[in-house]
């Protein structure tokens, strides 16, 4: 069972976590916004990088002792997420981009500004809570994913990832063939009144996650 707190920033739940078990070092993705290396570093916690694959799944093996923090990316990971679940006891599960998913993992955060709420949550293993707290699934996150199962209509045979419509996601994450491909659709997608931002920072040419780098367009779900 799973203790609950909230924050108003999701890398304060992180603080929380890193402080509460003394943690030293935790397994992290070198795709992944920096705001998470900067507070692992302020907390005098060691980052320790991992590379992802093509369906965001970990390209290595950890140990049981190992804390692993997991982004649901663009919230259409969770198969993922289940999967590491069932195979890793400390694992953190970054559910930034994906607020509406129910907690797992050893512990869990969320991010309630990106889907227009005041509160991020965090919940975290603990004998003694006697229930879990549920996730509210309102009228914004039914248009959500609306929105999102209508993009993906229109984008499917343009979309080289395999997309979980059953999820109720940030963005819709649209990966082309190439950066001029790239471009163009995020030109495009401005056109319309949509803002589309870059994630995340550059990374080397050499890393398999380059390509979600330059030829992923994150595509907004909702005009906000």
């Amino acid at each position: 069972m799973y203790k609950t707190l909230n924050f108003i920033l999701a890398r304060d739940a992180l603080r929380f976590l890193i402080q509460k078990y003394q943690i030293k070092e935790i397994n992290i993705p070198y795709y992944l916004c920096d705001v998470v290396r900067h507070t692992l570093i302020k907390e005098k916690c060691k980052p320790i990088f991992y590379h992802i694959d093509n369906n965001f799944f970990p390209a290595k093996n950890f140990s049981q002792e190992d804390y692993i923090l997991y982004p649901n990316y663009w919230g259409i990971c969770e198969k993922n997420v289940n999967k590491l679940v069932n195979t890793y006891s400390k694992l953190i599960v970054d559910n930034a981009h994906a607020y509406y998913n129910k907690p797992s993992g050893f512990a869990c955060f969320n991010a309630g500004h990106k889907f227009g709420y005041e509160k991020s949550f965090l919940w975290f293993e603990n004998n003694n809570s006697s229930k879990n707290s549920d996730i509210i699934i309102d009228n914004s996150a039914k248009e959500r994913q609306k929105a999102f199962f209508e993009l993906h209509e229109k984008y499917k045979t343009t979309n080289l990832l395999n997309i979980d419509t059953d999820s109720i996601p940030f963005i819709y994450p649209c990966l082309v063939k190439t950066e001029e491909a790239a471009n163009k659709l995020a030109k495009q997608i401005k056109e319309e009144g949509k803002t589309v931002y870059r994630y995340w920072n550059p990374l080397p040419k050499s890393f398999l996650e380059y390509k979600f780098y330059s030829r992923l367009v994150p595509i907004p779900v909702l005009p906000h």
